[in-house]
């Protein structure tokens, strides 16, 4: 594992992933035998390469940054040991920066493609991931209705309460201090606001508690959600959306997903910038433990949980991780059963629960695929490509159907049990979530490319014909 890792970024397109190795460059003019080891190596690399149109389809010509070099370095991106770049070799500017295009053949297949980039003067190398995303066209004949309605900005999640029959959704805008956010109530047929707070300052007084993930709990009437960037939790009213209990900040820091198991009186929170999970009791609204994610197996990073499904019946609670496994935990004991490692998936974000079906359904941001795995043992059923960046997946138990949310690709994917894509539907820009009510309708939220996008910030609301 290389001292340094690299994490080249552009909406999740480009990531570093291995090895760094200070190597010295091959020579780079024309026509002049390559003698190797021969030129001074970078000891302080701290170079950055993103895709700044992503995603990037088949025949496309990416348009690629990098920062973080030294000025005056001589750089390269090598696939195959060709360059890829229209000018083979890309002068570092005064700033520490180039700019290049990548012309993408059209036969290219889809995928995470190892590309080295190697500099000279000083020398460097590393292997990056660039990733060469599926178009899938979207459906003209289909079989659903659709209504959308514009909601407040920076759309996050949703959940629906099947006691109260309202939907809840969650948003936030911006970075720290987050000062604009909301939680609302949604009617689920009309998709009308019917009421929105804003969450409580902090003690500090410098932003709000903004609200990201959310699970209902029907059986306590009430909402809770997770304060992502305060590291907090707060559980809300269902009814009238009044504040019931704010934990303290930093209690489950970068928190991501939330669920709730109602008839056992557990909400779970993903302490994400840590490596456990939150166990809160629903009736007492006190913390019960943390349950920390260890890997039976050698991982490059320290497990990190992400998302939830929860299986009711038998007690179980599946969980997400940032090391591209998924954990199955034993609510009763709350002690981890199984880790079952997700072979061809990378960016593993959300998972969905089929009961009847005795399946997992798990995303890969990062491989832009839609795996379905057997729940009881973890073998792969069926990989299927859904879209540019997969966010999150929910299951339709009616009409046997799972839905993805592709943020890149603004699409909503519907893939069958055996993993078969039966539709890609428009989801707007940078789809985000999708949730159902467990009887046949199922809800997307997406956000915004900006002031004049007129598809951003909607809720979506899909139902068979």
């Amino acid at each position: 594992m290389k001292k340094q890792t690299i994490d080249t970024r552009s909406s999740g397109q480009m990531k570093g992933v291995t090895l760094a190795v200070a190597l010295a460059a091959l020579a780079f003019s024309a026509g002049v035998q390559a003698r190797g080891l021969t030129h001074p190596v970078d000891p302080d690399y701290k170079g950055s390469v993103s895709v700044t149109n992503a995603p990037v389809y088949p025949g496309d010509t990416a348009e690629v940054s990098g920062s973080g070099f030294k000025p005056g370095q001589d750089v390269k991106l090598l696939s195959d040991g060709d360059t890829i770049t229209s000018q083979p070799i890309l002068r570092v500017n005064a700033e520490g920066k180039f700019t290049a295009q990548v012309p993408v053949p059209p036969e290219s297949p889809v995928g995470l493609h190892p590309v080295v980039v190697q500099t000279v003067n000083p020398g460097y190398a590393e292997v990056i991931d660039f990733k060469i995303s599926p178009k899938i066209p979207f459906s003209i004949n289909h079989d659903y209705n659709i209504k959308r309605a514009a909601l407040n900005p920076g759309l996050y999640q949703g959940a629906y309460s099947a006691k109260n029959h309202a939907v809840f959704v969650t948003s936030a805008v911006g970075r720290p201090p987050v000062k604009v956010s909301s939680l609302m109530k949604i009617n689920p047929s009309s998709l009308a606001l019917e009421a929105q707070i804003v969450p409580a300052a902090t003690a500090d007084g410098k932003q709000v508690e903004a609200v990201y993930g959310i699970a209902v709990d029907d059986e306590t009437d009430t909402v809770w959600t997770g304060n992502t960037r305060t590291g907090a939790v707060a559980v809300y009213k269902q009814s009238d959306l009044s504040l019931v209990k704010q934990f303290n900040d930093k209690i489950a820091p970068h928190n991501h997903g939330v669920a709730v198991d109602g008839k056992r009186h557990r909400a779970y929170v993903a302490a994400h910038g840590k490596n456990y999970i939150n166990i809160f009791n629903t009736s007492t609204l006190e913390e019960k433990t943390r349950l920390e994610l260890v890997s039976p197996t050698r991982t490059k990073t320290t497990p990190a949980p992400l998302s939830f499904a929860v299986d009711e019946a038998n007690g179980k609670l599946f969980a997400t991780s940032t090391t591209d496994q998924l954990y199955v935990i034993d609510q009763a004991t709350e002690t981890i059963e199984k880790v079952y490692n997700l072979k061809g998936l990378k960016g593993a974000m959300s998972v969905a629960y089929a009961p009847e079906e005795g399946l997992l359904f798990v995303v890969g941001q990062q491989t832009d695929n839609l795996q379905i795995l057997n729940a009881a043992d973890g073998t792969l059923k069926s990989d299927t490509k859904v879209g540019a960046n997969p966010l999150a997946v929910t299951w339709d138990p009616v009409h046997k159907r799972a839905w993805v949310a592709n943020r890149a690709s603004n699409s909503v994917a519907v893939v069958d049990a055996n993993g078969n894509l039966t539709a890609n539907l428009m989801g707007g820009s940078y789809a985000n979530h999708v949730f159902t009510d467990g009887k046949g309708v199922v809800w997307a939220l997406n956000k915004s490319r900006g002031a004049t996008d007129t598809t951003g910030d909607h809720i979506s609301r899909f139902s068979f014909k």
